[in-house]
Protein backbone atom coordinates (compact mmCIF):
# COMPACT_ATOMS: atom_id res chain seq x y z
CA UNK A 1 0.00 0.00 0.00
CA UNK A 2 1.68 3.24 -1.09
CA UNK A 3 2.20 5.68 1.52
CA UNK A 4 0.69 9.29 0.71
CA UNK A 5 3.52 10.77 3.17
CA UNK A 6 5.81 9.63 5.96
CA UNK A 7 9.17 10.55 7.69
CA UNK A 8 12.23 8.52 7.64
CA UNK A 9 15.88 8.78 8.93
CA UNK A 10 19.14 8.20 7.61
CA UNK A 11 22.05 5.89 8.65
CA UNK A 12 25.03 7.95 7.41
CA UNK A 13 27.99 5.81 6.19
CA UNK A 14 30.04 7.43 3.75
CA UNK A 15 32.31 6.57 2.90
CA UNK A 16 31.41 2.62 4.04
CA UNK A 17 32.65 1.10 7.27
CA UNK A 18 34.06 -1.88 7.93
CA UNK A 19 32.16 -4.16 8.68
CA UNK A 20 33.15 -4.59 12.55
CA UNK A 21 32.22 -0.83 12.80
CA UNK A 22 28.79 -1.07 10.94
CA UNK A 23 28.70 -3.81 13.69
CA UNK A 24 28.72 -1.91 16.36
CA UNK A 25 26.77 0.69 14.92
CA UNK A 26 23.87 -1.62 14.97
CA UNK A 27 24.13 -2.73 18.41
CA UNK A 28 24.20 0.93 19.79
CA UNK A 29 20.92 1.25 17.95
CA UNK A 30 19.10 -1.87 19.13
CA UNK A 31 20.50 -1.24 22.48
CA UNK A 32 18.65 1.87 23.01
CA UNK A 33 15.69 -0.20 21.22
CA UNK A 34 15.05 2.22 18.48
CA UNK A 35 14.98 -0.26 16.04
CA UNK A 36 11.63 -2.29 15.83
CA UNK A 37 11.26 -3.94 12.32
CA UNK A 38 13.59 -3.91 9.64
CA UNK A 39 11.58 -5.38 6.35
CA UNK A 40 13.94 -4.65 3.56
CA UNK A 41 17.87 -4.20 3.25
CA UNK A 42 19.14 -0.61 3.35
CA UNK A 43 19.60 0.95 0.07
CA UNK A 44 22.63 1.84 -1.51
CA UNK A 45 23.64 5.23 -2.81
CA UNK A 46 20.84 6.16 -5.19
CA UNK A 47 18.15 4.00 -4.40
CA UNK A 48 15.34 5.15 -4.05
CA UNK A 49 13.33 4.86 -0.72
CA UNK A 50 9.91 3.69 -0.77
CA UNK A 51 6.51 2.57 0.84
CA UNK A 52 7.79 -0.73 0.45
CA UNK A 53 10.63 -0.07 2.60
CA UNK A 54 9.28 0.05 5.94
CA UNK A 55 11.91 1.17 8.65
CA UNK A 56 11.88 2.45 11.84
CA UNK A 57 13.84 5.40 12.94
CA UNK A 58 16.39 3.76 10.84
CA UNK A 59 18.80 6.28 9.42
CA UNK A 60 19.67 5.70 5.48
CA UNK A 61 21.62 7.36 3.14
CA UNK A 62 25.16 8.39 1.99
CA UNK A 63 25.91 11.47 4.18
CA UNK A 64 29.53 11.68 5.88
CA UNK A 65 28.56 11.79 9.19
CA UNK A 66 27.26 9.57 11.91
CA UNK A 67 24.14 9.98 13.62
CA UNK A 68 22.41 7.58 16.02
CA UNK A 69 18.64 7.31 15.12
CA UNK A 70 16.12 9.52 16.14
CA UNK A 71 12.89 10.32 16.13
CA UNK A 72 11.09 11.73 13.04
CA UNK A 73 8.22 14.09 13.28
CA UNK A 74 4.99 13.79 11.47
CA UNK A 75 5.47 16.07 8.74
CA UNK A 76 3.33 15.11 6.24
CA UNK A 77 -0.08 13.73 7.96
CA UNK A 78 -3.15 12.10 5.85
CA UNK A 79 -5.02 15.55 7.06
CA UNK A 80 -2.45 17.64 5.65
CA UNK A 81 -2.60 15.43 2.30
CA UNK A 82 -6.22 15.92 2.30
CA UNK A 83 -6.59 18.98 2.97
CA UNK A 84 -4.75 20.51 0.48
CA UNK A 85 -6.33 18.30 -1.56
CA UNK A 86 -9.46 19.97 -0.80
CA UNK A 87 -8.41 23.50 -1.38
CA UNK A 88 -6.89 22.73 -4.29
CA UNK A 89 -9.09 20.54 -6.65
CA UNK A 90 -7.59 19.18 -9.83
CA UNK A 91 -4.10 19.74 -9.01
CA UNK A 92 -1.13 17.44 -7.87
CA UNK A 93 1.33 17.86 -5.76
CA UNK A 94 4.54 16.54 -4.44
CA UNK A 95 7.30 17.10 -2.21
CA UNK A 96 10.56 15.57 -0.41
CA UNK A 97 12.50 17.04 2.29
CA UNK A 98 16.15 15.74 3.58
CA UNK A 99 16.80 17.23 6.67
CA UNK A 100 20.36 16.67 7.02
CA UNK A 101 20.54 17.38 10.84
CA UNK A 102 18.73 14.89 12.13
CA UNK A 103 18.85 12.54 9.13
CA UNK A 104 15.01 12.04 8.31
CA UNK A 105 13.89 12.19 5.08
CA UNK A 106 9.89 13.84 4.39
CA UNK A 107 8.07 12.75 1.59
CA UNK A 108 4.42 14.15 0.03
CA UNK A 109 2.99 11.76 -2.57
CA UNK A 110 6.41 9.83 -3.11
CA UNK A 111 7.14 8.91 -6.53
CA UNK A 112 4.79 11.12 -8.26
CA UNK A 113 6.39 12.19 -11.46
CA UNK A 114 5.77 15.64 -12.55
CA UNK A 115 7.44 18.03 -15.35
CA UNK A 116 10.22 19.95 -13.85
CA UNK A 117 9.49 23.39 -15.49
CA UNK A 118 12.58 25.54 -14.54
CA UNK A 119 13.45 23.66 -11.24
CA UNK A 120 15.38 21.42 -13.88
CA UNK A 121 17.73 24.97 -14.38
CA UNK A 122 19.46 23.57 -10.62
CA UNK A 123 20.67 20.54 -12.89
CA UNK A 124 21.92 22.64 -15.57
CA UNK A 125 24.04 24.91 -13.71
CA UNK A 126 25.29 21.56 -11.46
CA UNK A 127 26.18 20.55 -14.75
CA UNK A 128 27.98 23.84 -16.04
CA UNK A 129 30.18 23.60 -13.06
CA UNK A 130 31.02 19.90 -13.07
CA UNK A 131 32.03 20.23 -16.71
CA UNK A 132 34.55 23.38 -15.58
CA UNK A 133 35.78 21.58 -12.27
CA UNK A 134 36.62 18.27 -14.53
CA UNK A 135 38.19 20.58 -17.00
CA UNK A 136 40.16 22.42 -13.98
CA UNK A 137 39.08 26.26 -15.26
CA UNK A 138 36.62 28.82 -14.25
CA UNK A 139 33.26 29.40 -15.43
CA UNK A 140 33.86 31.14 -18.73
CA UNK A 141 32.48 35.30 -19.14
CA UNK A 142 29.80 33.33 -21.51
CA UNK A 143 28.95 30.44 -19.03
CA UNK A 144 28.54 32.90 -16.29
CA UNK A 145 26.44 35.19 -18.04
CA UNK A 146 23.81 32.76 -18.85
CA UNK A 147 23.71 31.34 -15.60
CA UNK A 148 22.54 34.72 -14.38
CA UNK A 149 19.97 34.88 -16.32
CA UNK A 150 19.29 31.68 -16.40
CA UNK A 151 19.25 31.44 -12.36
CA UNK A 152 18.37 34.87 -11.22
CA UNK A 153 15.93 35.92 -13.44
CA UNK A 154 14.79 32.17 -15.42
CA UNK A 155 15.22 33.81 -18.82
CA UNK A 156 14.98 30.18 -21.37
CA UNK A 157 15.81 31.30 -25.16
CA UNK A 158 18.52 31.41 -25.51
CA UNK A 159 20.90 31.55 -21.92
CA UNK A 160 19.03 28.08 -20.86
CA UNK A 161 19.18 26.72 -24.48
CA UNK A 162 22.35 27.39 -24.94
CA UNK A 163 24.16 25.87 -21.69
CA UNK A 164 21.84 22.63 -22.24
CA UNK A 165 22.90 21.89 -25.77
CA UNK A 166 26.21 22.68 -24.29
CA UNK A 167 26.10 19.83 -21.64
CA UNK A 168 24.56 17.34 -24.45
CA UNK A 169 20.77 17.69 -24.13
CA UNK A 170 19.05 15.12 -22.79
CA UNK A 171 21.59 13.02 -22.63
CA UNK A 172 23.74 15.05 -21.19
CA UNK A 173 21.78 15.52 -18.47
CA UNK A 174 20.98 11.07 -18.30
CA UNK A 175 25.37 11.10 -17.93
CA UNK A 176 24.54 13.59 -14.73
CA UNK A 177 21.68 11.74 -14.03
CA UNK A 178 24.09 8.47 -12.88
CA UNK A 179 26.70 10.96 -11.49
CA UNK A 180 24.39 12.69 -9.13
CA UNK A 181 22.33 8.88 -8.13
CA UNK A 182 19.49 10.20 -9.85
CA UNK A 183 16.80 7.24 -10.68
CA UNK A 184 13.73 8.55 -11.64
CA UNK A 185 13.77 11.18 -14.08
CA UNK A 186 13.41 11.03 -18.01
CA UNK A 187 15.03 14.23 -19.61
CA UNK A 188 13.59 15.34 -22.96
CA UNK A 189 15.08 17.77 -25.51
CA UNK A 190 12.60 20.64 -24.34
CA UNK A 191 14.29 20.85 -20.66
CA UNK A 192 11.56 22.31 -18.87
CA UNK A 193 9.22 19.12 -20.31
CA UNK A 194 11.29 17.05 -18.39
CA UNK A 195 9.82 14.46 -16.01
CA UNK A 196 11.22 13.79 -12.50
CA UNK A 197 10.00 13.29 -8.81
CA UNK A 198 10.55 15.84 -5.83
CA UNK A 199 13.04 12.94 -4.48
CA UNK A 200 15.54 13.18 -7.48
CA UNK A 201 15.04 17.23 -7.46
CA UNK A 202 15.93 16.96 -3.61
CA UNK A 203 18.59 14.61 -4.23
CA UNK A 204 20.17 16.73 -6.82
CA UNK A 205 20.18 20.13 -5.10
CA UNK A 206 21.59 18.71 -1.77
CA UNK A 207 24.65 17.64 -3.55
CA UNK A 208 24.80 21.03 -5.44
CA UNK A 209 24.28 22.82 -2.32
CA UNK A 210 25.84 20.72 0.50
CA UNK A 211 28.21 18.50 -0.69
CA UNK A 212 28.63 14.91 -0.83
CA UNK A 213 28.22 14.29 -4.69
CA UNK A 214 30.57 14.95 -7.58
CA UNK A 215 31.24 18.87 -6.70
CA UNK A 216 33.73 19.89 -4.65
CA UNK A 217 33.75 22.27 -2.21
CA UNK A 218 34.31 25.26 -4.25
CA UNK A 219 31.93 24.64 -7.36
CA UNK A 220 29.37 23.84 -4.40
CA UNK A 221 29.88 27.88 -3.11
CA UNK A 222 29.71 28.81 -6.10
CA UNK A 223 26.37 27.27 -6.56
CA UNK A 224 25.07 28.61 -3.19
CA UNK A 225 26.25 32.49 -4.74
CA UNK A 226 24.41 31.49 -7.89
CA UNK A 227 21.36 30.23 -5.85
CA UNK A 228 20.56 32.76 -2.93
CA UNK A 229 20.80 35.55 -5.33
CA UNK A 230 17.47 35.01 -7.43
CA UNK A 231 15.52 37.96 -7.96
CA UNK A 232 13.27 39.06 -5.70
CA UNK A 233 10.55 38.51 -7.22
CA UNK A 234 11.14 34.92 -7.96
CA UNK A 235 12.38 34.36 -4.80
CA UNK A 236 8.92 32.95 -3.13
CA UNK A 237 8.78 28.89 -2.49
CA UNK A 238 11.25 27.51 -0.08
CA UNK A 239 11.28 31.00 1.65
CA UNK A 240 7.95 31.20 2.66
CA UNK A 241 7.57 30.96 6.63
CA UNK A 242 11.05 31.36 7.58
CA UNK A 243 12.11 32.80 10.88
CA UNK A 244 15.25 35.87 10.99
CA UNK A 245 18.61 34.41 10.85
CA UNK A 246 17.84 31.21 8.16
CA UNK A 247 19.20 31.12 4.61
CA UNK A 248 17.66 29.94 1.56
CA UNK A 249 19.57 29.18 -1.92
CA UNK A 250 16.64 28.02 -4.39
CA UNK A 251 15.46 27.88 -7.91
CA UNK A 252 11.84 28.12 -8.73
CA UNK A 253 9.75 26.55 -11.49
CA UNK A 254 6.91 28.61 -13.26
CA UNK A 255 5.29 27.91 -16.57
CA UNK A 256 2.19 26.73 -18.37
CA UNK A 257 2.05 24.02 -20.71
CA UNK A 258 -1.12 22.49 -22.75
CA UNK A 259 -2.77 19.07 -20.55
CA UNK A 260 -0.56 20.29 -17.03
CA UNK A 261 -2.08 24.06 -16.68
CA UNK A 262 0.50 25.84 -14.81
CA UNK A 263 3.58 24.37 -13.45
CA UNK A 264 4.96 25.21 -10.15
CA UNK A 265 7.97 24.40 -8.43
CA UNK A 266 10.60 24.88 -6.07
CA UNK A 267 14.06 23.55 -4.97
CA UNK A 268 16.55 24.10 -2.91
CA UNK A 269 18.63 23.95 0.50
CA UNK A 270 17.73 26.11 4.11
CA UNK A 271 20.79 27.05 6.58
CA UNK A 272 19.97 27.45 10.33
CA UNK A 273 21.41 29.90 12.65
CA UNK A 274 24.12 27.05 13.40
CA UNK A 275 24.96 26.07 10.18
CA UNK A 276 22.84 23.27 9.74
CA UNK A 277 20.79 22.23 6.56
CA UNK A 278 18.14 21.33 5.09
CA UNK A 279 16.57 20.15 1.24
CA UNK A 280 13.51 20.55 -0.06
CA UNK A 281 11.75 20.43 -2.90
CA UNK A 282 7.82 20.84 -4.06
CA UNK A 283 6.56 20.08 -7.54
CA UNK A 284 2.71 20.81 -8.39
CA UNK A 285 0.93 21.02 -11.67
CA UNK A 286 -2.98 21.43 -12.63
CA UNK A 287 -2.62 24.99 -11.49
CA UNK A 288 -5.11 27.33 -12.87
CA UNK A 289 -2.65 30.54 -12.59
CA UNK A 290 0.85 30.70 -11.37
CA UNK A 291 -0.68 32.92 -8.12
CA UNK A 292 -2.74 29.80 -7.48
CA UNK A 293 0.21 27.51 -7.86
CA UNK A 294 2.50 29.88 -5.86
CA UNK A 295 0.02 29.69 -3.35
CA UNK A 296 -0.34 25.94 -2.80
CA UNK A 297 3.48 25.71 -3.20
CA UNK A 298 4.08 27.91 -0.04
CA UNK A 299 1.29 26.06 2.19
CA UNK A 300 3.57 23.07 1.87
CA UNK A 301 6.71 24.91 2.21
CA UNK A 302 5.20 27.18 5.18
CA UNK A 303 4.39 24.19 6.73
CA UNK A 304 7.73 22.65 6.26
CA UNK A 305 9.64 25.41 7.70
CA UNK A 306 7.27 25.71 10.96
CA UNK A 307 8.28 22.57 12.27
CA UNK A 308 11.95 22.61 10.92
CA UNK A 309 12.92 26.21 11.47
CA UNK A 310 9.95 27.27 14.06
CA UNK A 311 10.02 30.44 15.03
CA UNK A 312 7.92 33.62 13.66
CA UNK A 313 7.87 33.92 10.20
CA UNK A 314 10.25 37.03 9.12
CA UNK A 315 8.35 39.38 6.26
CA UNK A 316 10.07 38.62 2.87
CA UNK A 317 10.86 41.42 0.52
CA UNK A 318 8.63 39.21 -2.43
CA UNK A 319 5.74 39.97 -0.31
CA UNK A 320 6.52 43.32 -0.61
CA UNK A 321 6.09 43.91 -4.17
CA UNK A 322 3.78 44.63 -6.84
CA UNK A 323 2.05 42.28 -8.57
CA UNK A 324 -0.55 41.78 -11.63
CA UNK A 325 -1.91 38.34 -13.08
CA UNK A 326 -2.69 38.67 -16.39
CA UNK A 327 -5.53 37.05 -17.78
CA UNK A 328 -4.54 36.42 -21.32
CA UNK A 329 -0.97 37.02 -22.89
CA UNK A 330 -0.43 40.28 -23.51
CA UNK A 331 2.73 42.58 -24.34
CA UNK A 332 4.99 43.70 -21.80
CA UNK A 333 4.59 47.33 -22.72
CA UNK A 334 0.23 46.57 -21.47
CA UNK A 335 1.58 44.76 -18.33
CA UNK A 336 4.18 47.70 -17.85
CA UNK A 337 0.96 50.51 -18.02
CA UNK A 338 -0.92 48.57 -16.00
CA UNK A 339 2.05 48.63 -13.31
CA UNK A 340 1.97 52.40 -13.52
CA UNK A 341 4.59 53.04 -16.19
CA UNK A 342 7.00 51.19 -15.32
CA UNK A 343 10.19 50.34 -17.15
CA UNK A 344 8.97 47.94 -20.15
CA UNK A 345 12.26 46.22 -20.64
CA UNK A 346 13.46 45.46 -16.58
CA UNK A 347 9.87 44.50 -16.08
CA UNK A 348 10.63 41.81 -18.79
CA UNK A 349 13.78 40.71 -17.40
CA UNK A 350 12.64 40.76 -14.11
CA UNK A 351 9.42 38.58 -14.95
CA UNK A 352 11.72 35.50 -17.31
CA UNK A 353 12.09 37.22 -20.06
CA UNK A 354 9.38 35.48 -22.59
CA UNK A 355 8.59 37.94 -25.95
CA UNK A 356 4.99 38.38 -24.60
CA UNK A 357 3.50 38.17 -21.19
CA UNK A 358 1.83 34.18 -20.35
CA UNK A 359 -1.77 33.69 -19.80
CA UNK A 360 -2.43 33.43 -16.25
CA UNK A 361 1.21 34.97 -15.42
CA UNK A 362 1.78 36.72 -12.38
CA UNK A 363 3.82 40.02 -13.11
CA UNK A 364 5.70 41.59 -10.16
CA UNK A 365 7.79 45.05 -10.22
CA UNK A 366 10.59 45.42 -8.25
CA UNK A 367 10.99 49.27 -7.44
Amino acid sequence: MALLGYGTAMLNTYPPPKTGTKLLALGLVISLGLITTISAPLPAFGAQTTAATTLDHQKIGDWPRYTLPVHCPALFTKAFRDQLTAAYRGTRFTAAVHDHRSGCRYHLNPGLQITTASVIKAQVLAGVLLSAQQAKRLVTTREGNDIRLMMHYSHNRPPTSRLYQQLGSAEGMEELDQLFGIAGTTHSAWYGRSLSTAEDRTRLVEQLLIGGGPLNQRSVHTAWRWMSNVSVAQSWGITAGLPHGYRAALKNGFYPTSGAGWRLGTTGVIRDRNGGAYAVTVMTDNNPSESAGIALVEQITRRINSRLAGGMPELRPVDQLTCIQTERSTSWHEAAQLLGGVDTARLKLLNGGEEATLAGQRICWDS
